[in-house]
C-alpha cells in the first residue's frame, strides 16, 4: 500500500503571543525570540524530510518556512490561512473581556462565530479542503513527503476532523515550531476522509 506523510508543523512565536491578543489573519512577523527559538530547535532535533513545502501566506509561517527548510521548494496556499477572527482579530483579553459578542463566541464558538468573522464549520471545512488538495498533489506529483507550515489552531481543528484516532481538539495542543505527522492513504482517504496521526514532531537527534 503507497502512504503519503504529511508533516503539519506550527508557526513560531510572535510578539503578539506575549502580549495575548487574539491573532487570527492579523500578518504579525515573528518576533526575534521566535526566530532564535525555531534556529536552536532545527539544530536539537530532526525535522522530517519534504520534498515540497506548503505554507499559510502570513508572514510568520513563510519565515518559519525559510528557517526550517530553507532549500525546499515552498507553495503559499491561502486556504491554510488562520481563522478570521473578524472584529476581534488583534485583540487582546482585556480589551475584549466585557464585549456580550466576545462573551457569546468563548460560551459557545459554534453557535456564535466573531462579529463579520468566519464560523467554525466553513473553517473546518475550508482547511480539511486545503489538507485535501496538498494529497491529491503529491499523488499526481508521486511525492511521498511534505511539510505544511500553518497556524496552531488551523492543526488542531484539522486533526479533530480527519485524525485517527479521534481524540478532544483540546488534545491536539503544541508548542511553537511543533506538530504532526499524518500518513494518508488513497483508501483511507475515499472511506472516510480521514488520515491517521503518526508522530509528534519535531523528533530528537539520534
Amino acid at each position: 500500500m503507497i502512504t503519503y506523510k504529511i508533516h503539519f508543523i506550527r508557526t513560531g512565536k510572535t510578539s503578539a503571543g506575549d502580549e495575548k491578543r487574539f491573532v487570527g489573519r492579523v500578518d504579525f512577523p515573528l518576533c526575534s525570540e521566535g526566530e532564535r527559538e525555531l534556529f536552536a530547535m532545527r539544530e536539537k532535533f530532526l525535522y522530517p524530510h519534504a520534498e515540497m513545502v506548503f505554507t499559510s501566506p502570513l508572514a510568520r509561517c513563510v519565515k518559519t518556512a525559510e528557517i526550517l527548510y530553507p532549500d525546499i521548494y515552498r507553495l503559499d496556499d491561502d486556504g491554510f490561512t488562520d481563522m478570521d477572527l473578524g472584529g476581534f482579530s488583534g485583540k487582546s483579553f482585556e480589551e475584549l473581556r466585557y464585549d456580550a459578542d466576545f462573551s457569546a463566541w468563548i460560551g459557545n464558538s459554534v453557535s456564535n462565530p466573531p462579529p463579520g468573522g468566519e464560523n467554525i464549520e466553513d473553517f473546518t471545512k475550508r482547511i480539511v479542503r486545503a489538507a485535501s488538495g496538498v494529497f491529491f498533489k503529491m499523488m499526481d506529483e508521486k511525492i511521498r513527503d511534505a511539510a505544511v507550515i500553518t497556524h496552531g489552531g488551523v492543526i488542531m481543528t484539522l486533526l479533530a476532523a480527519i485524525g485517527q484516532p479521534k481524540v478532544p481538539l483540546q488534545e491536539w495542543a503544541m508548542g511553537n515550531g511543533e506538530g504532526y505527522t499524518l500518513i494518508f492513504t488513497p483508501q483511507m482517504w475515499m472511506q472516510s476522509g480521514s488520515a491517521e496521526v503518526f508522530r509528534r514532531l519535531p523528533e530528537f537527534r539520534g
